[in-house]
């Protein structure tokens, strides 16, 4: 099993409650070109020699942190003493003729560490421990071996699989995915970071860290596997090419983009980041905390409603770029009818609700979220009311004076969960005013018009 791909702090991962099939597809068979390699048979010295002269980066931006201990570190030196092989190293090279490691940091990093005496993860002094055949050597720097044993690390053949910079990109992703067949893989958007490199990525770092997105999205810092930064290239893609260039597969989309644009011009970088800046803001003005999150409606049990916490990559998709095609003063002017609008959609729009949480990847479910809730947003934005529904001050003066369901009998919870009914229907000629108002639950609302 690779050592690289292990992931065992998952405290600030996101929690989606969608599904991508099309993320465990591979790419299009028409794709295919060749993949260019060499295979080298490089000794300690060396590796190390172009590690301190930063030509090999056994730690790149793309990988995750230094997570051995000591004692697993000094079982990798016991190894190299006794010259057991080890598994095969994976580099890439870069356009700079600089050279990157795919997989096998941890090896890497654990040997320079215990040469330079420091352990890779905190910086503390880097002696052996936990030794079994090799036990006379716990508590030894490497300064403090014999010369004999000095030479033999720095002598110890690595093999090395070096993947040349001419290979397609698309092509690598492929085989990156395939060398990641540890017990937790690396997710398409890690990869992405590892076979795109470029300033996109910094790009898509530093915006995982603007103090709104991160406020709706729910962590303090940035997640350890780049689901952050996969949920900013989205809004990219999407606000840069709109939903109707998407082909069906969230992976190429995604893939194709981030290719392209892996080194955005300063003024396109400057475009996307205030895009971006624009979009969140508006998005947790209005919906706060619960943005980007479904609403979930009550049932016969319990009519009371509420927001589910796992975010929704669709809704994040259409909410944000929606956003970033108004000014803010446009938008804040609806706020709370637009949050209303949203959650009604969420409650009574069946096909709306399903374009957002199975397979929807489709292009055609992608389609249909996108236009609809753009359309809902022009809607409001352009003032094309009908007349039929109760302004957001109504609703609120109803729900101070008596937060009740004037259907079921029970206290409403939430201001987002409450319904304002006609009493005389507006079909039958009811006027859309207080005095011909009443509150509900949605779910109340919904079995009565289904009744």
């Amino acid at each position: 099993m690779s050592d690289d791909f292990e992931y065992e702090d998952r405290s600030q991962e996101i929690s989606f409650d969608d599904s991508e099939e099309d993320e465990l597809d591979s790419l299009a068979p028409n794709a295919y070109t060749p993949m260019i390699f060499t295979t080298l048979q490089r000794p300690t010295r060396d590796l190390h020699s172009d590690y301190a002269a930063k030509e090999l980066d056994p730690r790149p931006s793309f990988q995750r942190g230094y997570v051995w201990d000591k004692k697993r570190a000094s079982k990798l030196i016991e190894s190299i003493l006794l010259n057991v092989p080890l598994p095969l190293i994976y580099t890439a090279e870069e356009a700079d003729q600089t050279e990157v490691v795919i997989d096998g940091q941890q090896r890497l990093v654990s040997v320079f560490g215990f040469i330079e005496e420091k352990f890779p993860k905190d910086g503390s002094t880097f002696r052996l421990s936990g030794l079994g055949l090799l036990s006379d050597f716990n508590g030894k720097l490497f300064s403090e071996l014999d010369p004999g044993d000095q030479r033999a690390i720095k002598k110890y053949i690595f093999q090395i699989i070096k993947i040349s910079k001419e290979s397609h990109a698309d092509v690598k992703f492929e085989i990156f995915e395939r060398l990641n067949s540890g017990s937790v893989t690396l997710n398409p958007q890690e990869l992405r970071n590892c076979v795109y490199r470029g300033r996109m990525n910094e790009l898509l770092k530093e915006m995982a860290g603007n103090t709104d997105f991160r406020l709706m999205i729910g962590t303090s810092t940035t997640t350890k596997r780049m689901q952050d930064q996969e949920l900013v290239l989205r809004f990219f893609a999407f606000y840069d090419r709109t939903y109707l260039h998407y082909s069906g597969s969230m992976k190429s989309f995604l893939n194709e983009y981030m290719n392209e644009f892996k080194n955005p011009s300063a003024d396109k970088a400057d475009k996307l980041r205030a895009a971006f800046k624009k979009a969140a803001a508006i998005s947790y003005s209005i919906f706060g905390h619960n943005a980007f999150r479904k609403f979930k409606i009550g049932d016969s049990n319990n009519p009371n409603g509420d927001w589910e916490r796992p975010i929704n990559r669709p809704l994040f998709d259409v909410v944000m770029w929606s956003f970033s095609r108004y000014e803010k003063h446009d938008v804040f002017s609806h706020a709370d009818e637009i949050r209303a609008s949203l959650i009604n959609l969420l409650a009574t729009d069946a096909k709306f609700m399903d374009a957002i949480t199975s397979a929807v990847g489709d292009k055609n479910k992608t389609a249909y979220r996108f236009k609809t809730w753009s359309d809902v947003l022009e809607g409001i934005i352009s003032k094309s009311r009908t007349g039929r529904i109760f302004s957001p001050e109504v609703k609120l003066q109803l729900f101070r004076a008596s937060p009740i369901c004037k259907i079921c009998g029970q206290t409403i919870l939430s201001l987002d969960d409450a319904h304002v009914d006609h009493i005389v229907p507006f079909s039958k000629g009811g006027v859309t005013q207080i005095d011909n108002a009443q509150l509900t639950h949605r779910f109340c609302n919904l079995s009565k018009s289904a009744n």
